[in-house]
């Protein structure tokens, strides 16, 4: 589940092969402006985005979490057949990274509409603590400050704006 904000085609094709191979040695010194990791956890960071005061994100790897097998490790979904309690702790090690509360995540539900959502205050925790009420969402936008919008990837990639 990797989503990175990019313009260089080649480098994303670089950053795909690096996570498809698990961060050999030799992909990590290539991203190594966009890799990060805390306590074992490691995820990719828009760079740009870092230096807007007031943002806090990431765009997760498979490493640094507990889930077994084929889901193995930081498996982020609830819909694969993994235990819930590892992908609550999943969650709770890639927030911690990161640096935000995973009981503020709000989630989207992608199924490759236009459709944004407008996510408000009453919409916090949902897909994490509270079950989603809406479908077929595929962007998520907010004013509310401290909420954490959480769109999930394969093989799409995420637009910023």
């Amino acid at each position: 589940m990797i989503g990175i904000y990019q313009s260089n085609l080649q480098a994303s094709i670089e950053v795909k092969r690096a996570f498809d191979t698990g961060i050999s040695g030799v992909y990590r010194r290539k991203i190594n402006g966009y890799f990060r990791e805390k306590n074992g956890v490691s995820w990719l960071s828009a760079t740009p985005f870092e230096k807007m005061e007031g943002i806090v994100q990431g765009f997760s790897t498979r490493l640094g979490g507990v889930s077994t097998e084929h889901l193995s490790s930081m498996n982020l979904s609830f819909s694969r057949g993994d235990q819930e309690e590892n992908v609550r702790e999943n969650f709770r090690r890639i927030a911690d990274a990161i640096g935000f509360t995973p009981e503020d995540l709000v989630f989207s539900d992608q199924t490759h509409t236009t459709n944004i959502r407008v996510v408000t205050e009453a919409d916090r925790g949902k897909g994490f603590t509270k079950p989603l009420d809406y479908t077929d969402v595929d962007g998520l936008i907010t004013d509310v400050p401290g909420l954490v919008l959480a769109t999930f990837y394969a093989d799409c990639v995420p637009l910023y704006f």
